[in-house]
C-alpha cells in the first residue's frame, strides 16, 4: 500500500493537494510516489469538498478544508474561524444534537464510498473543516473494516456532538485516527489529554506564529528523513486544553438565547442571526482566543514571529 509507504512529511503534501484544483482523471503523486488516480471530485451544496484517488484496492480520501484559511490575512483568519467553528461551536452549546449539514453529507458519501469498493482499504486525510468532516464520517461509519488509517489535521474536537454508539465506534477505530494537534492554532479547539476525542492524539512540536501561518502546518517541522517532531504531553498543552475547555463551558448565556431563539417568530429571524452574531463576537474576543489575536497583532508589528 503507497500511503503506508508516505512519509510524516508526504502526507502534510498529500493533505495540501485537497486545497488545489485537482482535476478528474488526473494521475496524483506526491514526492514521486504515485498515490493513485483521481476518480470524484465533490462540491456538495452545503459546501461539503472531497476527493477520491483509486489506486487498485488502495482508496485515498481527501476532505478539503476551509479555502479563506489558505488564502487569507490576520482580518480572513478571524473571519473564517468563525465561520468554520461557529456553527460546531453553536452544537457543542445547545441541549440538542445539531450537526451542520456538511458534516453529514461528509458521512454519507464516505459509506457510500465504502460500499462501492467493498475490498477497498480505505485512507483518509483532512485538515481543518476537512478533519472536522472526516471525523463525523468516520464516527458514522457503516464498514469500519475498511478504514485502514486516517490523517486528521487541526480540527476541532466534535466529541461532545456524538452518540454513545458513535463514540463506541471510534473507540473501535481509535487506534487507526491520527489527530494531529499544534496548540498555537486556536482551530483545534476542545483536544484534551483523555480519550474524549477523535483519534489517537499527536502534539505537535510547534513553534508560535502568525494564525494564519500557524493554522495552514507553519509550525509544523520535520526531521531529515521526513518524521514529524512531536512531543509529549506537557504543562503548556494542559493549560491551554484548560482555557479551551473553559471557553467551551460557558454555555448559560448562549444556550438559554438559542432555546428562545427557536420560538421566535419568522418577523425575528433577522434581528435572532444578528443577535448571535454579536454574542459570537462576544465570546472570540473575551477568550482564549484573544491571546491569538494580539500574538498576531505583534507579529504585524515586528514583535513576533513570522
Amino acid at each position: 500500500m503507497i500511503n503506508e509507504e508516505l512519509t510524516d512529511l508526504d502526507r502534510v503534501e498529500l493533505t495540501k493537494l485537497s486545497y488545489e484544483a485537482l482535476n478528474v482523471g488526473e494521475t496524483v503523486v506526491v514526492a514521486g510516489k504515485k498515490i493513485g488516480q483521481l476518480t470524484w471530485d465533490v462540491y456538495a451544496k452545503d459546501g461539503m469538498q472531497a476527493f477520491l484517488i483509486e489506486n487498485n484496492n488502495e482508496i485515498t480520501v481527501l476532505f478539503k478544508g476551509s479555502y479563506g484559511f489558505k488564502k487569507g490575512n490576520a482580518t480572513t483568519w478571524r473571519d473564517e474561524w468563525l465561520n468554520t467553528n461557529w456553527p460546531i461551536f453553536l452544537a457543542m452549546l445547545t441541549n440538542q444534537r445539531q450537526v451542520p449539514s456538511a458534516l453529514v453529507t461528509a458521512s454519507r458519501y464516505l459509506n457510500r464510498w465504502l460500499e462501492e469498493f467493498p475490498d477497498g482499504h480505505f485512507y483518509i486525510y483532512g485538515h481543518s473543516l476537512g478533519a472536522i468532516n472526516a471525523e463525523y464520517a468516520l464516527a458514522n461509519c457503516r464498514f469500519p473494516d475498511q478504514i485502514a488509517a486516517a490523517y486528521l489535521y487541526e480540527g476541532t474536537n466534535i466529541w461532545r456532538l456524538l452518540t454513545h454508539k458513535e463514540r463506541q465506534l471510534l473507540a473501535q477505530l481509535r487506534g487507526r485516527i491520527n489527530t494531529y494537534v499544534d496548540i498555537y492554532d486556536p482551530v483545534t479547539l476542545g483536544y484534551t489529554a483523555s480519550k474524549r476525542m477523535v483519534g489517537k492524539l499527536h502534539y505537535v512540536d510547534s513553534l508560535p506564529m502568525n494564525p494564519v501561518k500557524q493554522h495552514m502546518w507553519g509550525g509544523y517541522r520535520f526531521d531529515q528523513a521526513g518524521n514529524l517532531l512531536e512531543k509529549e504531553v506537557d504543562q503548556r498543552f494542559l493549560d491551554s486544553s484548560k482555557m479551551q475547555q473553559a471557553f467551551l463551558s460557558r454555555t448559560g448565556r448562549m444556550a438559554n438565547y438559542l432555546r428562545y431563539r427557536r420560538n421566535l417568530q419568522a418577523d425575528w429571524q433577522k434581528e435572532s442571526d444578528q443577535r448571535a452574531e454579536q454574542i459570537g463576537e462576544e465570546l472570540f474576543n473575551h477568550s482564549f482566543l484573544q491571546d491569538f489575536n494580539d500574538r498576531d497583532k505583534n507579529s504585524k508589528d515586528g514583535k513576533g514571529g513570522s
